[in-house]
This record gives C-alpha cells, sequence and structure tokens, in this order.
C-alpha cells in the first residue's frame, strides 16, 4: 500500500523559512498564492539566496555548494509550507538532507517516513525556473526536452544507429570511390581446355621424334658397312628394304602422321588459346567488378534507405514529444522552431529571433507542461521586463494557478507597495 503522502495533488507555497542561508540569518515570507509575488532588493541583498533557497527544496540538487551556510554558522535550514498540508524540511550541513511531514487531523505535522526522496522527485520538474531558460542554448533547452518527455533515450539510441549506418555508408562510399568505373573490354569466351592442344603437340613431337631416330639408325648401318664388292652393295640394299619395311609397319600402326608444318599448326593454336584465355580473365575481371560494383551500389542504396527511415522515425519522437505549446517544434537538425520563428540561440550566437514575448509564452508554458506538482516559477533579473511583459506574466499566473516570483532588484522605498516582499542586508523589511 502506498503511503499516504503520495495521494497529494498540486500544491502552492504558503510559506518559506530559512536560517543562516548565505547572508540570510533568519527571514520568514509569505506568499499570497496563485499570480505573481515580487521580491524587490539591491543587489546582495538576498534575493538570490530566496530562489536558491527554493530551488534547493523543491528541485535543486542534493550536494552541498560550498559558501551556502553563513559565515559562522555550522547548518542551515530550510522549510517550506504548502496549501496541501505538507511540510518540507531541508537541512544544510556536511550534506543535504530532507524530511517531509503532513498536517494531520489534529493540527500537527507528522514526519512521513520513508521514499521522501522518491517524493520531492514526483513533485518537481526542474523547470521552476523557466525564464532563465532565455539565456540557454537552443540544444540546451532541446536536451531538457528530451529528458523531460522521455524520448532522451530513444533519440539517443536513434542517433546512436544513424551513425552506424552512416559510418558503413561512408566505408562502402569509399569502397566505390576506390573501384571507380570499370572499362569495358570486348566479350571473350573461355575455349576447351588447352591439355588436348598440349597432349596433341607431345604426341606429334614424339612421332617426328621417332620417325628421326629410324632414319638415324638407317644411316648409322650404311656409314658403317664397307664397299669393296658387288655383293656388299647387296647386302646394304636388303638392310636398307628392310628399314623401310620396317618403318612402314611403325608407321601403319600408328593412329595419326605428322609433319613439321603439324608441329607449327599446334603451335599457332596453343598462341591463339593464350591470347583467348587472356581476353576472357580480363572478360571475367571486368564481369566480377561490374558486379561488386551494383552489390555496393545496393548496399548503398539500402544503407540510405534505413538512415532515411531512421530520420523520418527521429523525426516522428520528435513531432510527439508532447511539448504542450501550440505552434513550438524540435526540428530534426536540433534547432526550436516556434510558429515558424527560428530561435536560433547557440554558443557563438547569443543573439536569438525570439521577441521577449514570445520567449515568456513558450518557456513558462513548458513550466506549466512540466511542473509536475509544483506550482511555482521563479524570474530573476525581472526588472529587465517593461510593464507590459509584467501584466502577460500575471494574468497567465492568475489564469494557470501559478505563484510566479519576481526578484527585483530595488531600493527599499519609504513608502512600500503592498504586496511586494523587500529585502535588505539579508532581512525581511516590514513597513
Amino acid at each position: 500500500m502506498l503511503p499516504v503522502y503520495f495521494y497529494y495533488t498540486s500544491f502552492l507555497l504558503q510559506r518559506l523559512e530559512i536560517r543562516n542561508m548565505r547572508k540570510i540569518k533568519q527571514a520568514e515570507i509569505e506568499f499570497h498564492g496563485a499570480g505573481v509575488q515580487v521580491i524587490q532588493g539591491l543587489n546582495k541583498s538576498g534575493k538570490t539566496t530566496i530562489a536558491q533557497s527554493i530551488a534547493l527544496t523543491l528541485g535543486g540538487t542534493k550536494e552541498l555548494i560550498p559558501g551556502t551556510i553563513t559565515h559562522g554558522e555550522e547548518s542551515a535550514e530550510i522549510i517550506a509550507y504548502t496549501d496541501t498540508g505538507l511540510k518540507i524540511r531541508t537541512i544544510v550541513k556536511d550534506e543535504v538532507k530532507q524530511e517531509v511531514s503532513r498536517l494531520n487531523d489534529s493540527g500537527r505535522y507528522t514526519k512521513v517516513s520513508g521514499g521522501v526522496r522518491a517524493f520531492l522527485d514526483s513533485l518537481r520538474s526542474g523547470l521552476e525556473a523557466p525564464y532563465t531558460m532565455k539565456d540557454w542554448t537552443d540544444a540546451a533547452v532541446i536536451e531538457l526536452l528530451k529528458e523531460r518527455t522521455g524520448t532522451a533515450e530513444k533519440i539517443t539510441a536513434i542517433d546512436s544507429e544513424l551513425k552506424r549506418l552512416e559510418d558503413e555508408r561512408t566505408q562502402i562510399g569509399r569502397e566505390k570511390k576506390r573501384l571507380g568505373t570499370p572499362i569495358p573490354v570486348p566479350e571473350a569466351q573461355h575455349g576447351k581446355p588447352i591439355d588436348e592442344l598440349q597432349a596433341e603437340k607431345e604426341a606429334a613431337m614424339q612421332f617426328l621424334q621417332s620417325l628421326a631416330r629410324a632414319f638415324e639408325s638407317a644411316e648409322k648401318d650404311i656409314h658403317a658397312m664397307s664397299f669393296k664388292t658387288e655383293a656388299d652393295i647387296d647386302a646394304m640394299i636388303r638392310r636398307l628394304t628392310d628399314a623401310k619395311e620396317n618403318l612402314h609397319t611403325w608407321l601403319s600402326k600408328q593412329e595419326k602422321h605428322y609433319t613439321d608444318g603439324d608441329i607449327q599448326k599446334l603451335d599457332a593454336a596453343i598462341l591463339e588459346w593464350n591470347k583467348n584465355e587472356t581476353a576472357a580473365t580480363a572478360y571475367d575481371a571486368y564481369c566480377d567488378s561490374c558486379k561488386a560494383i551494383e552489390k555496393l551500389e545496393q548496399e548503398y542504396q539500402a544503407l540510405t534507405e534505413s538512415i532515411e527511415a531512421k530520420r523520418q522515425e527521429r523525426k516522428a519522437v520528435l513531432a510527439n514529444m508532447n511539448l504542450g505549446v501550440a505552434g513550438l517544434e524540435i526540428t530534426e537538425d536540433n534547432t526550436l522552431v516556434h510558429n515558424g520563428a527560428v530561435r536560433g540561440i547557440t554558443q557563438t550566437n547569443r543573439i536569438g529571433n525570439w521577441s521577449t514575448a514570445q520567449s515568456i509564452q513558450v518557456f513558462f508554458s513548458l513550466g506549466v507542461r512540466f511542473s509536475g506538482e509544483i506550482k511555482a516559477l521563479i524570474i530573476d533579473n525581472a526588472e529587465s521586463l517593461d510593464e507590459t511583459h509584467q501584466a502577460i506574466i500575471s494574468e497567465w499566473a492568475e489564469k494557470t494557478g501559478f505563484l510566479v516570483i519576481l526578484l527585483k532588484v530595488g531600493i527599499v522605498p519609504e513608502e512600500m507597495e503592498e504586496g511586494i516582499i523587500y529585502l535588505k542586508n539579508g532581512e525581511v523589511v516590514t513597513a
């Protein structure tokens, strides 16, 4: 079962008690409810300390900031009371601790145990001072809005995938550039294997060599004979006749007879085969290059389509952030646009295109959209606002039920205006 304090709804600050915070030794401030509350004093009178106290209590850091505690004191304390019976106590010492109490039926504050940090985190948004966002860059505002709308992780995942896809496409583009455009070569087909030609040439050479050896043997026999009588001549004739018959017998057993001309024809055929094979290999290489480039182009196109799909997905996520401000959008290139006007504030360009009234409208609307349960917004350096813009803010605050605290630099007049909280040297000045 959830603790009872989780049932509290939107609330306003009623009172703020501050002790030993910077220049403020002790102060109690009563707020009048929804609308504009002006806090006025000279520089170093304690205005910013009040804003920091509210931020620390309702939406600030939980780490100790050096110089937060008044010099010479050991600790500081901030107590915020709300119109819903909450009492939020912040103790600043070696660290920042908080506790939450609620007003019970008997009129006493009862401390709520457990889950204080989770409870306070559920109340605040970090946009309790939206007017300060007028000095933020577009990138900083967009990052905060991504976080508040729960789209930061989605965008990060999409951007990571986009980078991977773009890097892969770049690599393929480099490979395409390396391959270039293949130079066309004439089509050539591989012929039958050269083994048959080489085998036939080997057979022809063996045939001619055997034939040459037969004639050489006959020639040696003749040279070895001695011719002294007519009988020697008859013997030579018989021997030559036998050699001739043996040669005819051997020739009759050969499947094919070859001549030197046949060898020349076979050599020419082998040379032609080699030329054709070189051409066919070059054509194969050309075809392989064409196929490789075609594959790369298909992969490049597929990656381009994937990148475009991811960009559209990113665009859809940005479009569906539910910012709650009419006319406000975040473009694909991380630009804030309101009703067609690009804000255009970057680290190097601090002059934007929006008017002051437009900035007030947008950032205060964002403050409302992401205000959580705390209906309090703070404007520091509010003296820079003219009466027109202050009237816009006042009307907006009353209409939306927010407490808007304007921190103004100004003297404490002799005749103090009702409804304004005046500060002087860290103390609240009363009439």
